[in-house]
């Protein structure tokens, strides 16, 4: 009996866990991964969220909910909720402005943001860091600060105490004929460099999505689940940077590569 009991401590003592850090905008941003967010977390890796924004100024008329604090704590409520429903290990809410990074000549608050990430980072310490494409995905001006945010967090090294190995890029790949949010936005397959199953996660997006009530109407969260379904909640993604170097063919697991240093 102690025999059994030794080889089980002994093999449970291999696993592997990684970290994952998933940089975006918005509360609802992580829906574009929440597949993916939820595979990992299930697998027991550490999967941490930072939300730049509290999307204060995302009104939707459906809500009648006003811009500002109100809306600011109705989100931050629904990003709970999404985290809880993906089974998360934890997540970080920034207190930017929504739609409040590109104005003018002023820097200051992408270089604040960077400093945020850059602080999350040393304190989670990821392999992997995800975010959104220079595209932002939809186009959204904060969706395109979140991926200029969180690239230079990343490759600015000195900054860093902990380096990650990796950066993904969100990846929409180019689908003739698909009805999606991301039309006109997609980039070639031959681009895509990851290609995630998700497949068994589609109930924690599907919970994820629910979750957002003051931004989406029971139609479009039911078109946004059914889209889950129709990719059998595949996640595409496009290896940005890498200190492992890039892979010679297509990825299946973001840590490939990390897992024991290979």
């Amino acid at each position: 009996m102690m025999k059994r009991w030794l080889i089980y401590v002994l093999s449970a003592s291999t696993v592997w866990g990684g970290t994952i850090l998933a940089v975006f905008a918005h509360p609802d941003d992580e829906s574009v991964v929440a597949p993916l967010l939820a595979k990992y977390a299930a697998e027991g890796h550490t999967v941490h969220l930072v939300t730049l924004t509290a999307g204060d100024k995302g009104v939707q008329p459906h809500a009648n909910i006003p811009a500002g604090p109100p809306l600011a704590a109705v989100r931050a409520k629904e990003l709970a909720c999404s985290v809880q429903a993906l089974r998360l290990s934890g997540h970080t809410l920034g207190d930017f402005s929504d739609q409040g990074f590109c104005i003018g000549w002023d820097a200051q608050p992408m270089n604040k943001a960077a400093d945020l990430v850059r602080k999350v980072i040393d304190e989670v310490r990821p392999e992997v860091v995800i975010t959104w494409g220079p595209d932002g995905g939809t186009g959204h001006q904060d969706h395109r600060a979140a991926s200029n945010i969180t690239t230079q967090a990343f490759q600015q090294r000195g900054l860093l105490k902990h380096h990650p190995k990796k950066l993904y890029y969100v990846a929409f790949p180019e689908q003739p004929g698909e009805d999606s949010f991301a039309s006109g936005r997609q980039i070639s397959m031959e681009f895509v460099t990851t290609e995630i199953d998700g497949s068994k996660y589609l109930k924690q997006a599907a919970d994820s999505i629910r979750c957002h009530k003051s931004q989406w109407t029971e139609d479009r969260m039911a078109a946004n689940i059914r889209r889950w379904e129709e990719r059998k909640g595949r996640v595409y993604l496009r290896l940005a940077m890498s200190s492992l170097g890039m892979p010679a063919k297509k990825e299946k697991d973001v840590f490939e590569g990390v897992r024991r240093g290979k």
